[in-house]
């Protein structure tokens, strides 16, 4: 991708390519506008990946890929006025992300409650709310101390601090330890760590299904 060539190149990317990348003799952008953007689904208590609009911010960004170093042409496969109805910037992702693991992380470090923390973008109350009952619900709070949104860590919390995994993930290995099941509950947390590998296109879904 990186090496020059006499030959015609052709680069396909995801969104990590709009700020992330630079490549080389790129004249022409093809850009689909959407892409697949990572959102809690707090019902269901899991991470999707749908298909979205991208902003127009992002649009700009695919757009610059293209003439760095010589004049360039960028091909938008939507129109203008669609363009223009789709938001400035892409929705932050401290708004679209799991909370728990942020709160947990916070009292680890001793940096005080979610909602007194000076985030540019704060997040939404409900999701707050939500964050602090999933961690309740896995033993990581005392029940016995403090309000409602101010518990202190318990034991298990302070051991889920230190995972590098998802809390509830975090809580399932600890458990899996303790039943001396360790081995066998890693793998599954390893699957359950990574995206489907199953190809669902749109024009499709309903064979994929």
């Amino acid at each position: 991708m990186f090496a020059t060539s006499q030959r015609r190149k052709v680069v396909l990317a995801t969104n990590i390519a709009e700020t992330s990348l630079t490549s080389p003799g790129i004249r022409f952008v093809v850009d689909t506008g959407l892409a697949r953007v990572s959102r809690y689904a707090a019902a269901a208590r899991t991470r999707r990946l749908p298909i979205e609009p991208i902003s127009q911010s992002s649009a700009d960004q695919r757009k610059g890929r293209s003439g760095r170093v010589a004049e360039g042409v960028c091909i938008r496969l939507y129109s203008e006025k669609d363009f223009l109805e789709r938001p400035r910037f892409t929705e932050p992702e401290i708004r679209r992300a799991n909370l728990a693991d942020v709160i947990l992380r916070l009292k680890a470090f001793g940096l005080g409650d979610i909602e007194r923390f000076p985030f540019i973008n704060p997040p939404a109350p409900k999701a707050i709310r939500s964050g602090y009952l999933l961690l309740e619900e896995i033993g990581a709070l005392d029940l016995e101390e403090g309000g409602e949104l101010s518990r202190p860590l318990t034991s298990i919390g302070r051991e889920l601090a230190r995972l590098p995994v998802d809390p509830t993930v975090g809580r399932m290995i600890l458990q899996a330890r303790t039943e001396k099941a360790l081995r066998e509950v890693l793998v599954i947390a390893a699957g359950l760590s990574i995206q489907d590998p199953r190809d669902r296109p749109m024009d499709k879904q309903q064979q994929a299904d």
